[in-house]
């Protein structure tokens, strides 16, 4: 894995931990797991307790800011803003490969016995690898405040990372032929566009969706980057669940004016599950922004997700199984654009 998805995998492991769906050795385990290695060559790993960036410097390990960040320009403010950076004592240190670590002892040790006495050298064969800090128990762990995914120019951010069994179908747009509905006419379009999926309504107080045609199972969760390409803010967009036809599914809806709903088609009458409307959230990136947003259909619950913070659950067992979809709409201003990638569907409760 990259910075991004290392980022992405740890976020989510916090999140299954406060959930409860892992424990915290498993927590532990799993992000001492994640090393990344740069372009040159040096060693990095997130601390389990603070979710910081920590580099091995050949003596210890060092909070930094990584400058391959996601592919992150090196002029462009970094995420983290690194602190002063100096050798962590009695604080937390990740447990890094204790083979490189020794692997780069050695090597500058070795390079020592050109010049000292044969007992400096058995003193370097016999040195320990550095020893890495034995993290706190989980329940003083604090939540991160690294969001869950950068928002690029493009729009474009890396799959989330989840394990390849758990995952039920995905599709980043790259291939134009993934079986996605695609039309035009004088209401607006869905169409791929440059390894994204662009919804373009032209018609006021409208919907437009579609879907991959696909057959689910019924507890899903899914996932998708949604990004403003134009019109105005006052829109909605986001994902359906559960579709068994055009007059029946659920959808969850975000605004990029800030708002956010869960409503369903039953028999082509639109019924909103949120209250008599959209709701508000400061969860949502406004503007011309990116928005993260996740959905769980999971028994008769859902659950609606912006930037990994949940903003609403309902109860309703009108519809189980079924396709999913992405979906956009005008109000009062025509030309909404809507740009989505990394569309993905994985087991519930992940």
């Amino acid at each position: 894995m990259d910075f991004k998805q290392t980022q992405q995998a740890y976020i989510h492991l916090k999140d299954q931990l406060e959930q409860g769906h892992i424990t915290a050795d498993e927590f532990e385990s799993r992000v001492n797991e994640m090393t990344v290695t740069d372009s040159a060559g040096v060693l990095w790993q997130i601390g389990v307790k603070t979710g910081k960036w920590y580099r091995y410097d050949g003596q210890g390990w060092v909070e930094d800011t990584p400058r391959e960040f996601g592919g992150i320009d090196a002029d462009l403010t970094p995420l983290v803003t690194p602190q002063n950076v100096q050798p962590y004592q009695n604080q937390e240190q990740p447990q890094g490969n204790k083979w490189v670590s020794g692997l780069l002892i050695g090597g500058i040790l070795a390079a020592c016995c050109v010049i000292v006495v044969i007992g400096g050298w058995f003193i370097w064969s016999n040195s320990p690898s550095p020893a890495p800090f034995t993290p706190p128990a989980a329940s003083s762990l604090t939540p991160p405040s690294i969001p869950l995914a950068l928002t690029p120019e493009s729009g474009n951010t890396a799959f989330p990372a989840f394990p390849p069994d758990l995952v039920q179908f995905q599709d980043d747009f790259s291939n134009p032929g993934s079986g996605w509905d695609t039309y035009q006419d004088s209401n607006g379009s869905a169409d791929y566009s440059n390894g994204s999926f662009r919804i373009w309504v032209t018609t006021t107080d409208y919907l437009l969706w579609a879907n991959p045609n696909q057959s689910l199972l019924n507890d899903i969760s899914i996932y998708v980057d949604a990004t403003k390409a134009g019109g105005p803010d006052e829109n909605a967009f986001g994902i359906i669940c559960r579709h068994q036809d055009n007059d029946n599914f659920y959808y969850f809806v975000v605004t990029s004016d800030g708002y956010a709903g869960i409503a369903m088609f039953k028999n082509s009458e639109k019924i909103w599950l949120t209250g008599d409307s959209l709701i508000p959230s400061d969860a949502i990136n406004q503007g011309a922004a990116t928005n993260n947003i996740r959905a769980d259909c999971a028994g008769s619950t859902l659950t609606l997700y912006a930037n990994n913070q949940q903003i609403a659950s309902v109860i309703d067992s009108s519809f189980s199984g079924g396709d999913v979809g992405l979906i956009a709409k005008a109000y009062g201003t025509p030309g909404v654009g809507i740009l989505f990638d990394n569309f993905m569907v994985f087991k519930a409760g992940y």
